[in-house]
Formats: structure tokens, sequence, C-alpha cells
């Protein structure tokens, strides 16, 4: 009897030779041009059938291969486990993939990958989900999901950890610190490694120690064509610069890292630094205390990360709220205005040490009238009595708390303070998912001058922005996140050295324009229902025109901050076409089946 898989294949067969005999007999008809886009993706439906088929009949786990028809149940009532996995990061987007291959190794990701490419299926990688233009997923593709790829290892003498490409910083952190190592991690919970370290790798180390991709040594890579590869510095060394921040995707399906680590000093602090908080000024509306002039707090800060003395500030962003253009006097100058400001720092040493070098570093933003309000609380350092074993630091995923996202309770009560209280001031966030949209920028190496600040707060004075936004659960800001530091001033390379794609070493710092809605379950569960969406098309409205605005001082956007309408040579820089060259050269990719909208080409 003939299988259903032949039987369709027949029928596509048959429609596709009707349909160009009779486009060959007659003028073009509109409806047969669609019969005919229909037939090809009847064919592109089939090869998914046998694709799965095939997989299935290989010893593929089905309770690994998710479809929409045929999945298991999940833990969440009223979802099966295709739905609960096919969710993303950003729930702006809501892909419908073929199937969802749930790998455990490398072994069978080359197997599903070769699958998908036998039978002509576009592809997708996905290993944390947080890809911020939904990349990392699509409609009617291949996911190769990565996530279970979660083997580790530490080498004392080389001090490198082997990491499965599945990990997030909530679960490799604890690992890491068993050994009493760290590697240069983000600040969200829940971020993959392996996206992050191929994006640049950008967090709260970065003043120290660099960008993660500044540590990666080695990696175990799909190519384009089903051959796996160990890359180094001594093998396949150009495929490893270029997973050095070149993007994900591009440079193969990535397995698995090597990455060096380095010692956990002996204490540390997460702080934040609260200028001009919203005030409630009548119902639904907030507006900023007039603290300290926003090109105060923003200059303070730039002193501090460029300067070759502090150190012990291990990174730091700020955070710089936008505010409504219609709450503003037109003739406010751009340096009497007040936006709500949060720096988030993470400080090497005492809590004592931390609040004199604020003191000292931060007293022009102080005064009667404007004391800003500073909160810390102890993130990690050594235990007592654990001097010779490996178990002997502690490290409190609190270090991974919320470095911007807001929520509504935080406008009822800045910076936490009924957290006070508690024995941590700051509650761990794991990042939910939530819609949103992200632009950027960044500062060159010159600083922005009078010109580019005043560019920069006009931006952030919008008439896209209304004052009740934060009312409604509607976040929109910029965070400011400082590479310069201890680790870019004192760097020197031979000429031999490999270096790294990431190509913005000598910038000051990121901009990363943002805005978030639906952020708590309340707005969640009031669906189309829920208010916010009064002005959800003003604030990415904002961020278009923010990502189009003059700002002298500014060049560039970083990858891991995607928004596709940026041309991907801006992203690269000066190594762009160098990536280019590497990708057709080395991965093996001849039809390019390693391709997103951001992929190098």
């Amino acid at each position: 009897m003939q299988s259903e898989q032949a039987r369709i294949h027949d029928v596509v067969a048959g429609l596709s030779e009707q349909l160009s005999n009779r486009e060959s007999q007659q003028a073009p008809d509109p409806h047969n041009q669609r019969r005919a886009v229909q037939a090809v993706f009847a064919n592109t439906v089939n090869n998914f059938h046998l694709f799965y088929q095939a997989a299935i009949e290989a010893g593929f786990s089905q309770s690994r291969l998710l479809s929409q028809k045929l999945n298991g149940l999940s833990d969440v009532a009223g979802l099966n486990n295709y739905q609960t996995e096919a969710m993303v990061f950003n729930t702006r987007f809501q892909q419908f993939p073929f199937v969802i291959a749930l790998c455990e190794s490398t072994v069978e990701v080359q197997f599903i990958y070769s699958l998908a490419i036998k039978f002509n299926l576009p592809i997708r990688v996905r290993a944390g989900g947080h890809d911020h233009e939904g990349e990392c997923s699509g409609d009617n593709i291949i996911l190769i999901d990565v996530s279970r790829i979660k083997h580790f290892s530490y080498n004392e003498k080389d001090e490198v950890a082997t990491i499965g490409a599945g990990y997030r910083f909530y679960q490799l952190t604890p690992e890491l610190a068993k050994y009493g190592r760290m590697i240069a991690h983000g600040t969200c919970a829940t971020v993959g490694l392996t996206g992050f370290i191929q994006g640049g790798g950008w967090g709260p180390w970065t003043r120290k120690y660099g960008m993660c991709c500044e540590h990666l040594v080695g990696a175990t890579v799909v190519l384009g064509n089903g051959e796996v590869v160990e890359v180094s510095e001594t093998c396949h060394r150009d495929i490893l610069w270029a997973l050095r921040g070149g993007g994900g995707m591009s440079w193969g399906l990535v397995t698995e890292l090597k990455v060096k680590t380095f010692e956990l000093p002996d204490e540390i602090h997460r702080f934040e630094i609260v200028w001009n908080a919203l005030t409630k000024v009548k119902k639904n509306t907030f507006i900023a205390k007039s603290q300290c002039p926003t090109i105060d707090v923003l200059q303070s800060w730039e002193r501090v990360i460029s300067a070759a003395d502090t150190g012990n500030l291990l990174g730091t962003n700020l955070k710089i709220s936008a505010i409504a253009k219609d709450m503003i006097d037109d003739n406010t100058p751009y340096d009497k205005l007040y936006h709500p400001c949060t720096m988030y720092g993470y400080w090497q040493g005492s809590e004592k040490a931390l609040r004199e070098f604020v003191a000292k570093e931060f007293a022009s933003t102080q005064g009667k009238r404007k004391q800003p309000k500073l909160t810390s609380c102890k993130v990690a350092g050594k235990l007592k009595g654990k001097a010779n074993s490996f178990a002997k630091y502690s490290y409190d995923h609190t270090l991974l708390s919320n470095w911007a996202r807001e929520s509504l309770a935080d406008q009822n009560i800045p910076l936490h303070s009924a957290l006070d209280k508690e024995k941590h001031a700051f509650k761990p966030d794991y990042d939910a998912p939530a819609p949103h949209k992200i632009t950027s920028k960044l500062v060159a190496k010159k600083g922005l001058e009078v010109q580019g600040y005043k560019q920069l707060l006009e931006t952030l004075t919008s008439p896209l922005i209304q004052a009740d936004n934060a009312s409604l659960g509607l976040f929109s800001y910029v965070t400011l996140g400082a590479i310069v530091g201890d680790y870019y001033h004192n760097l020197k390379e031979s000429k031999n050295a490999l270096g790294v794609s990431f190509p913005y070493r000598d910038a000051l710092y990121t901009i990363q324009y943002q805005t978030w809605w639906n952020e708590s379950i309340k707005d969640k569960l009031e669906q189309q229902n829920n208010s916010v969406y009064v002005d959800t098309n003003r604030a990415m409205d904002w961020i278009s025109a923010s990502r189009n605005a003059q700002i002298e001082g500014t060049y560039g956007a970083f990858i891991s901050f995607k928004d596709a309408s940026i041309p991907t040579p801006v992203y690269f820089q000066q190594n762009y076409q160098r990536l280019v060259d590497i990708k057709k050269a080395y991965i093996k990719d001849h039809y390019n089946h390693l391709r997103t909208r951001k992929t190098i080409i």
C-alpha cells in the first residue's frame, strides 16, 4: 500500500505538472499563479513529513521531536509541549516551526541539521531564546534547540571551563563558583551563554575583564555541510575569531564552548543609585523629581568609567528614563532637564569602600536638596574556614538581578525601599519573557561632547512618550553600558594575537534604547483589554525615531541588542568584510542555510 507521504508527493507532482502545462497554454492567470505557489508550499510540507518520519526511524526520540500535531502534555494546564517550547523571550513574536528538535548532544544536532538540509528545509538554532528580533525561531522551519546540552567540566591546570551550549547564566554561575571561578557573564539570568558570547558578551564584569568573547578559547561546531569541527587558536583559527563577537548562527551550530575563567574576588557588592525618581503628581501621571540635572549625572558617570583609578568598579550601566515632552517647558535648556536616572554597579571590595567611592566620585550630584539614594548588598565572597576547599565562595543570584527592567511596583516604591528590611536589598530577577523593542548605538572614544549630550537628551524628552505610560506598565528608557575600564586600558596584544571580531573595543559605552510592556502577570492576563496598548505604537515609534536620530560622537550598533532595521555592516564595522570572507571560505555553507535576517550574509 502506498504510504501517505508517497501519495502526497504524487499529488504535488501531478498538480505542479498540471499548472505548468496550463501556464504554457494560456496567458498568466492570478488564480493559477496562486495555486502554483501553493503547490511549492505543499511540496515543502511533504518534505517536512518525510523529515519527521526519517528522524523517528533513525531513533530520534519522538518525545523530543515536537510538532503542532505530534506532541506531549506539558506541566502548564491547557498547553501541550510544542506550545510551551515554542515561546521565545520577546513575546512580541509568536512563531510556529514545523518541528522543535530538543537535542541533547553534538551528534543529535549534526543529525537533525543534516536531515533538514537533505529535505531542503530551513533551520533555526536556539539556546537561550533571547534574540530580541525573534530570529532564534521562525515559521515553517526546523528549530534545533540546544538548551538540553548541559555538560560541564573545569580544568584546574589551564583554568578553562568546558561548557555545553545549553547553559543559561543562572544555571552556569553556581557550577563555576564551586571552583571559586567565574566568566564574564551578563546581567540577565536566563540568557544562554552561546548566543551571548557570539554577540560579544557585555555584562557586569566588562570594565575588569572585557567582553566575554575575549576569553573564548575553543568550541565544537557543526559546519554548513554537516561536518563537526573543533576550533581553537591553533585549529580553524579564523572560525574562532569569528565566534568571538561575529554574531550568532553564521559560523555553524555551536554545541560546546571552552572559556578561560578568572578567580572570584574576595568580596563583591551590587548597588544602585537613584536620582530624580518618578513621583506621582496626580492619578496615572508621574514626573521626575528635580534633584540633579540629568547632564550632571551622565557626565559624572562618564568620568568614573573613563578614569584609570576606578578599577574596583567591575562593571556598571546607567539607566535614563524617557520623559513626556509635553510635561516640560519648551524653553527648558537641555542642561536643566531632569530624567529618572539609576546607576547599577558591581563593586569589588567592602561596603564602606563603596560608599566612600560614591561620595567622592559623585559629589557633584549630591547636596542638601539632591541626595541620591544608594542601596547595596553583598552578592559574593569567600566563606570563612573554606580556604582549602573548592566550595569556598558564596555567589548569590542577586548579582543577576534586574539591571534596568522595571515593574509598576517600582514606581510606587522607589529603589525597592520596602526591601531594605530584608536580608538582601534586591530580588533575584530571572527576566520573565515580555514584549519589547530595542535598538542601539555606541559612544566613540572621544565621547559625546556638548552637541552629543544635547541630542541624546532630546531623544529622551519626546512627544511620543506619554506622562501616564509608567502607570500603564509601559517603560521606555536607555541603558548606557560601560565598556571602557581596566581591561581595555591595559590591553596589549602582539601582532600575532588572534584578537576578536567584536568591533567596539575602543568604545566608551553602549547606548541601548528600550521599550517594554506587559511585564507583570496581571498585565498579561488582561491580554488585549490592557490599557497599555493605547501607547505601545507611539513607544515603538520612539524607538524608530531614536534609532534614526543624529547624536554626534556615536556610531555603529551592538548585535546583541538586535534591531532588524539596522543594516548588517553597521553592526560589524571594520570587521564586516573579513567576516563575510570567513563565512564564504570556511563554513562550507554553499546555499547559506545558516541564515537569519541579521547573520553576516
